[in-house]
């Protein structure tokens, strides 16, 4: 028998991180976050049942965890057992002496690629700050940023003239990046389903021509919509530049179609979001299959970040991991050491036994929510 606690983080009006913090009756410790953004309360309601669904098991710790997800319908059982399963694979790390990407299957590299998001933290959303923090993320070792610059854009908007001045901001944003980083980053352009299928060509053709290399999400990821975001990949391959998405895809099975489809040329799979480190895994096995890259979603706190660094240490086919800029200050203020640092634009793995990264428990911006006996 384990102790559960759950922790809570107000880092913004729009972010809240939740941490778990599991300990065997060895005193080993593991961390594993379950945030999701405006649903916290629910998450948190929902730990109980997670508890006594892991009790009501009588095989591996791995099943235990899975019966969760099928227990607690939708994200918000994928969360919690995502949560779960990074926590104990920190712990069992930990106690093996071993990192967690080789309870993973190992890694497939020593350095992980990474880009910078700034778009959480620009908070005036003027192109001057967009362009100040690209070139400070690119001072701090990262060799590409990533920005979402189409506020206000809907694809069913009413009104035109208003969609068509929210779509020219959008890329006075962009051209502000370009301009400033002159080559030292890449830029890559997050749309987030803003765009209708007769107009993303255009988009994708402006875009390239500024020199943008990664185009992602620009159409809503229905069904309907697949052939268009494929024809789409084959438009932005002839300009070199790499269509990515699929990061709202729940497993395996919801990637299948987009895998198979061809429709990316980089899918998203997010660990909180899949489910668990391990789904992830899977899902990398399965893309690499059909010559398709891996860039994890990763947009949550400093936890769920580093428990992504060994997921896509683990995958086959890597093309980058996203990581969070600056977002608050308590990115780095609740955490005591971590082993595996950034440089040159990639995080450089260790050795280290778990996850490699040490929570300050006792911050004081850590509010305790919840503790629980748990069979892990």
């Amino acid at each position: 028998m384990s102790r559960l606690d759950a922790f809570t983080l107000a880092v913004s009006e729009k972010t809240t991180w939740v941490l778990l913090r599991l300990t065997g009756d060895d005193g080993a410790m593991g961390a594993g976050e379950a945030t999701l953004n405006n649903r916290t309360d629910e998450v948190l309601a929902a730990l109980p049942r997670a508890v006594e669904v892991i009790g009501e098991s009588q095989f591996s710790a791995a099943s235990r965890i899975s019966g969760v997800r099928k227990a607690i319908p939708g994200v918000i059982g994928r969360v919690l057992a995502s949560a779960l399963e990074q926590a104990w694979l920190d712990r069992e790390g930990r106690r093996l002496g071993r990192p967690v990407h080789a309870l993973l299957g190992g890694a497939y590299r020593g350095r992980v690629p990474c880009y910078a998001n700034i778009n959480r933290g620009t908070l005036s959303r003027t192109p001057e700050e967009f362009a100040e923090r690209a070139a400070l993320a690119i001072s701090d070792g990262y060799g590409a940023v990533k920005l979402a610059p189409f506020d206000g854009v809907t694809p069913d908007a009413t009104d035109e003239a208003q969609r068509e001045a929210a779509i020219a901001a959008g890329f006075e944003r962009i051209a502000a990046v370009v301009k400033r980083l002159e080559g030292t980053g890449a830029v890559q352009v997050d749309c987030h389903s803003r765009f209708r299928a007769s107009e993303a060509g255009d988009i994708l053709e402006r875009i390239a021509a500024v020199g943008v290399v990664w185009f992602e999400e620009p159409l809503a990821e229905t069904s309907d919509a697949r052939k268009a975001i494929a024809r789409l990949r084959q438009q932005a391959q002839d300009h070199g530049m790499r269509l990515a998405g699929a990061e709202k895809c729940a497993d395996t099975h919801d990637f299948l179609p987009f895998i198979t489809g061809r429709c990316y040329d980089v899918i998203m799979p997010d660990i909180v979001l899949a489910g668990g480190p391990g789904e992830v895994v899977r899902i990398g096995h399965l893309a690499a299959g059909f010559d398709c890259g891996v860039s994890l979603h990763n947009p949550c706190g400093p936890v769920m970040d580093m428990h992504s660094v060994h997921a896509a240490a683990a995958v086959p086919v890597l093309y980058s991991l996203e990581r969070q800029f600056r977002e608050t200050p308590l990115y780095d203020d609740i955490i005591v050491e971590r082993s595996h640092q950034l440089r040159d634009g990639a995080i450089e793995l260790s050795d280290a036994a778990g996850l490699g990264l040490d929570v300050a428990w006792e911050h004081t911006a850590m509010r305790q929510k919840a503790t629980f006996d748990v069979d892990l």
